[in-house]
């Protein structure tokens, strides 16, 4: 049996190796190792209500290199002024464990009492999310919250039910002065349902109206009845530019509910216009009534009253509700004088009180 000799052997291996190396590529050059530091927050959000400011911002979940973020380590809640430079933090307000992946999210709460009606005209915040071994990408975006003194709530809210609307009514305080900033103040009324109730708004906006010292009143007409409501009265304050512009707005806190059941106990108005006209069709003889419609919207129907003496009591001769503003009596007798009445109803049972009356005698 021959064997190669190694030379042979030799020159073959290297042949094979440049044919891997022509048919696969060369190797690309090393990569350095991830960072794992997470990007930066794109999304800080700041809403302010009174003196309070709330913070919301995403959790990132992504590393500067792309790669999913194993571990988070605090978080920085930075307080800025006009005077600092971009991208400092030289006003810590916390140093937070940054928040599970689970919820998404992240919330901070400041309250910022201290700097209203000073020199200041607004506050930034930033935030600034380490990685477990506290390196970081830099701060987020800046969000601007004015500081203008918020409008206080009135102390006491009254609502009334009428017919056909719910009367709002308060005694306001008189609005603040800001001394650096242009603003205007207004009230915002507020209606939510019964909490305990499945889906009803949390949150309806009745009506806006200008600030101002002395007794308001505003109407909501669009509820329903049969229904729990509670009604607020919150300021709102605009932060105006020099050219007019509106550059923020906030409200302020609320003020105590006044609940009311819209229990619809308003019966609608007497129908009016009531005529009686006797007719006979062949040896039929009946009186034939009609009346002015009514114009409510929850209108149901009416009922007819009849007496047959003056000294009778009106008895109901219609055994369901007409619909129509007209009735036909065929139980009548000749000689005799018939005295008629009417009534609406509405929706939930409330009549009207009785019409003015109308008499008509049938003919022997």
């Amino acid at each position: 049996m021959r064997t190669c000799p190694p030379a042979l052997k030799t020159a073959a291996l290297l042949l094979l190796v440049a044919a891997i190396l022509l048919g696969c590529g060369t190797p690309g050059a090393p990569q350095p190792p991830s960072l794992h530091v997470p990007k930066p927050v794109d999304d800080l959000q700041a809403v302010r209500k009174g003196d309070v400011v709330y913070l919301r911002w995403t959790v990132p979940t992504e590393t500067t290199d792309g790669q999913g973020v194993k571990a988070l380590g605090t978080t920085r809640i930075c307080r800025g002024y006009a005077t600092d430079q971009p991208g400092s933090c030289k006003d810590v307000v916390a140093d937070l464990p940054s928040a599970a992946s689970k919820k998404g999210y992240q919330e901070f709460t400041d309250k910022i009492a201290q700097y209203i009606g000073g020199n200041r005209d607004f506050l930034t915040y930033t935030v600034r999310v380490n990685n477990a071994r506290n390196k970081n990408a830099g701060l987020s975006n800046a969000v601007t919250v004015f500081l203008a003194p918020s409008l206080l709530p009135p102390s006491v809210v009254n609502a009334k039910l009428l017919p056909d609307a719910v009367q709002i009514s308060w005694e306001p305080p008189q609005p603040p002065q800001s001394p650096n900033l242009k603003t205007n103040y207004l009230y915002r009324v507020v209606r939510s349902g019964d909490p305990t109730a499945k889906g009803q708004p949390a949150r309806v906006v009745i009506a806006e109206v200008p600030a101002k010292h002395g007794s308001e009143l505003v109407l909501d007409k669009n509820f329903t009845w049969e229904k729990t409501y509670q009604y607020r009265v919150v300021g709102v304050t605009r932060v105006i530019s020099r050219e007019g512009k509106q550059l923020a707005e906030f409200e302020g806190e609320d003020s105590p509910a006044a609940t009311i059941v819209a229990h619809d106990v308003f019966p609608p108005t007497r129908p009016t216009g009531l005529q009686a006209v006797y007719s006979a069709l062949d040896t039929r003889k009946f009186i034939d009534l009609t009346w002015t419609p009514n114009d409510e919207s929850d209108l149901a129907g009416y009922n007819v009253y009849r007496k047959a003496a003056e000294n009778m009591a009106p008895t109901r001769i219609n055994t369901e509700l007409i619909k129509t503003p007209s009735f036909r009596d065929e139980k009548v007798a000749a000689g005799n004088n018939y005295t008629y009445l009417v009534t609406a109803v509405d929706a939930r049972g409330n009549e009207s009180p009785m019409s003015e009356q109308a008499g008509e005698k049938v003919p022997q």
